[in-house]
This record gives C-alpha cells, structure tokens and sequence, in this order.
C-alpha cells in the first residue's frame, strides 16, 4: 500500500508495471492511518530531496498527516518494522521516537546498502 497525498501518487504506468511483474495487488491511500494497518514494515523517505527548499516548505504542508509518528506505528496493530532510506529530516518525515526506536532498522539497512554498493563497484573495476 502506498500512502500519500492526492497529487502525488504514482503515475498508472507503475501500477501496470507492478502487476504484470507480479507484485501483488498495488494499492494507494490517501488515509495514512489506514494504509499502514496490517503492515510488517512501514517505509519513508525524504519528503523534497535536496536542492529544493521551496518545494521543501510547500510538501511540508501538503504531507501533513503523512509523518511516520509512535501513532501511526501503532496504528500498524502490530511490530512493524520501520524503514528510511537516510538521511533523515527528524521531525519531519518521521520522529526521533521512530528513527530510534527498537522498531527502526534504518542503520542496519543504510549498512547493507554500504555493501551492495561495494559490490558493485568491484564488480565494474572488474575485481569480482
């Protein structure tokens, strides 16, 4: 389930994407508490990558209610676990209660990503 605000839902191509690679049944919500129920993980990102403060402030308003907070954790109904990307804009996309949490395995999956890439740069500098 991907939650987000009205105008920022993936275009229909990905949706057709997705399903003709099998992926299950790809849904969007705009009611964050909802989407999340059930879930066994609850992923962010970054709301306005880097360079684009004013579309920073403008999503900040638009995202309302799209936090990854204890609440909408909760609201899970079960351990989930939570994933970012990083970095992290605390307080915004999500809270330092979450990023710190038990819950949160964003350095485990910020380290694995640290291998991967190592892998595949020696794979291109032809060492592997």
């Amino acid at each position: 389930v991907c939650a987000c605000p009205e105008n920022y839902q993936p275009d229909a191509r990905t949706f057709v994407e997705a399903q003709q690679a099998g992926l299950s049944m790809v849904e969007v919500s705009h009611a964050p508490l909802a989407a999340v129920k059930d879930a066994d993980i609850v992923y962010t990102d970054v709301w306005a990558s880097m360079g684009q403060k004013e579309e920073a402030e403008k999503r900040k308003i638009e995202f309302q209610g799209f936090q990854v907070n204890d609440e909408l954790m909760a609201a899970t109904g079960k351990e989930s676990l939570f994933m970012h990307c990083l970095p992290v804009e605390r307080d915004v996309e999500t809270t330092d209660s979450v990023v710190e949490s038990p819950a949160s395995i964003v350095f485990d999956e910020a380290e694995n990503r640290m291998h991967a890439q190592n892998a595949i740069l020696l794979k291109l500098c032809g060492k592997a």
